[in-house]
């Protein structure tokens, strides 16, 4: 079973499969990233519906 974990890249947010062998900021840099949050989410979607909360958050704090 895959599970996901979200990066910010220069590009904004990414959806990245989360490999258990790995810590979540080695998996961050291999995307040229920084680890947002690292699930794992056992889902693609519940992985998208995190971004989208942290989209919320930061609407909201402006």
């Amino acid at each position: 079973m895959t599970y996901y974990q979200i990066v910010e890249t220069e590009s904004g947010y990414m959806i990245v499969p989360h490999d258990p062998k790995m810590r979540p900021a080695d998996i961050a840099s291999r995307h040229r990233g920084v680890v947002v949050d690292p699930g794992p989410y056992k889902t693609y979607e519940e992985a998208y519906d995190a971004i989208l909360a942290l989209d919320d958050e930061e609407e909201e704090e402006r």
